[in-house]
């Protein structure tokens, strides 16, 4: 993988020296899981634990998703190193056996729970991930990318709102900036702004003028929501107050 992944996947799971529980298990340096409970580990020895278990994900990406882009297998390498592979037999899973590039970006957004409750940090974690699948060369028979506002419209971000983030996971920190992206919010923006010199009625303007406020709308709805994670509502706090403080 190329290192830029790697260092997000790092800045995802952050550094913990000493092990502390994880939903799941005792995890230490960069979210790999520790010897024993309180176990302390230098940074030498956590990228040496990273390195091998990102080679173990890698690997069991390959088996069951070789057909894809490098982004695409990236993506998918960072939330088996954080979620395991329950997602090989799930609708993700299907999805990527049958190269399903809109199937992929819905179902893989869901993986934004831990305890049973939806997290602000892995939402944040599986939005950068999303930029990553397809960011590639096209995977065969893959469909047009979906939207990332559509998507967190169906993750409920009223939960977002009061769920708790864990140390590790309220990271925001996302993929470097010299990232292949393929926002279809900063695709929409481009578009209109290049579709602003006038041009003959005969290229269908109507249909034209439709598909701008289409894309405008979804861009705004897609800043709303990247704004809402980013600064949630706290306790008993309303929308206008959040305004209000964030002036």
């Amino acid at each position: 993988m190329h290192h830029s992944y790697l260092d997000a996947i790092k800045s995802f799971e952050g550094f913990t020296p000493k092990a502390q529980w994880d939903y799941a298990q005792f995890s230490n340096g960069y979210g790999t899981k520790a010897l024993y409970a309180g176990e302390a580990i230098s940074p030498e020895e956590a990228e040496r634990r990273f390195t091998a278990e990102i080679e173990i994900a890698r690997n069991i990406v390959e088996k069951h998703a070789a057909g894809w882009d490098e982004g695409t297998k990236a993506a998918l390498t960072s939330l088996t190193f954080n979620a395991g592979t329950r997602w090989i037999s799930s609708g993700l899973g299907e999805a990527v056996r049958n190269h399903d590039i809109d199937g992929v970006k819905e179902r893989f957004a869901q993986y934004n729970k831990a305890g049973g409750e939806v997290l602000p940090g892995l939402m944040r974690r599986r939005l950068a991930e999303l930029d990553w699948i397809g960011s590639g060369p096209a995977a065969a028979g893959a469909a047009t990318s979906a939207n990332p506002a559509a998507l967190l419209a169906r993750s409920s971000p009223s939960d977002l709102a009061t769920a708790p983030a864990t140390p590790a996971q309220s990271t925001m920190a996302g993929p470097p900036a010299d990232f292949p992206r393929t926002d279809p919010a900063q695709q929409a923006l481009t578009a209109l702004l290049d579709d602003r010199a006038p041009k003959p009625v005969s290229e269908g303007t109507e249909a034209r003028n439709a598909q701008a406020l289409s894309m405008l709308v979804s861009l705004m709805f897609d800043l709303q929501m990247r704004s809402t994670l980013a600064d949630p509502l706290k306790s008993g706090e309303t929308r206008s107050e959040r305004q209000e403080r964030a002036a």
